[in-house]
């Protein structure tokens, strides 16, 4: 599973504050946040290899970022068994093309926001649902946007809740910038195997699923703070992401 951590509070100098854990084999390739899409100019993001999409990107110049975090709905296959990537999604509607037909993707849950909207879809397969997301915090997980039905969410709330709004000017180490979102992003204590756990490790035969890496950004009225660890947990090495 992927998460993110949101909190939204327009009219205020960091309407926008997110901390998001990526989850994913841990063998699959990936290269770190960077201007990665020459036909997406002004894009930041990871990018995976494999596709050539990402899960998380940002767009400097408007102050907005979009990521996507896979559904838990298993759908088949379009008839001629081609599926395209939805790691292409966060970069169309930063770009502001409306979404393709989603029927020949597999589920997900695509969030987009600017310091004035935060937006939501999600789909099942059987509908494409646009959510707008009411100031305050938000925990979105493959499950989707404030699940209760995923044992991290009751979990990580009061943590989020707890989590001191900072000022994450551009220019400040992490940890100044960050303040409380640093703990926040390392997850706590948990095992990695509890159902709870925002830092995850699951192994499935000769495989490992598991955190992969984890981000945070801060949209601001006057720009984008983007940090980026490629080894979350309380040993993170974060560094900020130029823009």
């Amino acid at each position: 599973m992927c998460t993110v951590l949101l909190r939204f509070a327009p009219a205020t100098p960091w309407p926008v504050l997110v901390a998001a854990i990526r989850d994913e084999f841990v063998e699959r390739p990936w290269d770190p946040p960077a201007a990665h899409w020459p036909e997406h100019p002004g894009l930041v993001g990871g990018r995976d290899r494999v596709a050539g999409g990402t899960w998380l990107a940002v767009d400097p110049d408007r102050a907005a970022l979009a990521a996507l975090l896979n559904g838990n709905v298993l759908l088949p296959l379009p008839s001629d068994g081609v599926r395209p990537s939805r790691g292409t999604l966060p970069l169309t509607v930063l770009g502001g093309r409306p979404l393709p037909v989603p029927d020949r993707y597999d589920s997900f849950h695509l969030l987009r926001a600017d310091p004035r909207r935060v937006e939501v879809w999600s789909w099942t397969g059987h509908a494409l649902k646009h959510h707008l997301l009411p100031p305050g915090d938000h925990v979105i997980v493959n499950d989707g946007v404030d699940a209760e039905s995923d044992p991290l969410v009751p979990w990580v709330r009061p943590a989020l809740a707890a989590a001191r709004t900072p000022d994450p000017r551009p220019g400040l180490s992490t940890a100044d910038a960050w303040g409380d979102w640093v703990a926040l992003a390392a997850g706590g204590d948990l095992e990695p195997a509890d159902p709870r756990a925002l830092i995850v490790r699951r192994e499935f035969g000769d495989r490992v699923y598991g955190s992969t890496s984890a981000t945070l950004v801060a949209l601001g009225t006057e720009g984008v703070r983007y940090d980026f660890a490629p080894d979350p947990g309380h040993h993170a090495h974060w560094s900020e992401v130029k823009l």
